[in-house]
C-alpha cells in the first residue's frame, strides 16, 4: 500500500503541467495586489494595449500616449518606451540590483509596482488628459514601495538602506 502525503496530492492534482518561469514574480511579491495582477495580465499579454485593441477594431490610433513617438504594444510600453525607460534607468540604479534575497525580493515589487504604475499612467493620458512627469512617477513608486515594505520584516533593513529617492 503506498503511503499518504499532500505532495502527492498535490502533484496528482497539478498534473504535467510546466511551471512557469516567472511565477515567482508573482507569488513571492510582497507588491499591491493591484500591482501583481496588472504584472500578471502583462505577463500574459492580457492588457488592452493600443496593437491589441486595434486589433479587435477599437482603435486605430496606435501611437503611444506616454512618448508620442511609436506606436504603443506591451514591449513598448513597458521596455522601450523613452518614458518608462527613464523610470527603469533611474530605479534600478536606486536598488543597486544584486542577487542577495532581500534585494530580490524588493526588485520584484519594485517590477510590480512599475509595471502597474506605468499602466495607470497610460489610463490616465488617455482617458483623462492628464500625465504626470517620470520624476513624479518615480517618487510615487519609491514611497508605495517603502509603504507596502515597511510591514515585511525581510526586507525592511533593506529599504531603509535604500532609504529615500534622493
Amino acid at each position: 500500500m503506498e503511503q499518504y502525503s499532500i505532495k502527492k496530492v498535490y502533484e496528482k492534482m497539478r498534473g504535467d503541467r510546466e511551471k512557469v518561469e516567472w511565477r515567482k514574480l508573482i507569488w513571492s511579491n510582497y507588491g499591491a495586489q493591484k500591482w501583481l495582477f496588472i504584472l500578471y495580465l502583462a505577463l500574459n499579454i492580457r492588457l488592452s494595449t493600443k496593437d491589441r485593441m486595434a486589433k479587435w477594431g477599437v482603435t486605430s490610433n496606435l501611437t503611444c500616449p506616454l512618448c508620442q513617438v511609436e506606436d504603443e504594444d506591451i514591449d513598448h510600453l513597458f521596455f522601450a518606451c523613452m518614458f518608462t525607460v527613464g523610470i527603469w534607468k533611474k530605479l534600478l540604479a536606486w536598488q543597486g540590483i544584486q542577487r542577495n534575497t532581500s534585494k530580490a525580493k524588493v526588485y520584484r515589487m519594485v517590477l510590480a509596482g512599475t509595471i502597474y504604475h506605468v499602466w495607470i499612467e497610460r489610463n490616465n493620458t488617455i482617458f483623462q488628459s492628464k500625465q504626470r512627469n517620470e520624476e513624479f512617477m518615480i517618487r510615487h513608486i519609491i514611497r508605495e514601495i517603502h509603504g507596502r515594505g515597511a510591514h515585511y520584516r525581510k526586507i525592511g533593513s533593506r529599504l531603509r538602506e535604500l532609504n529615500v529617492y534622493p
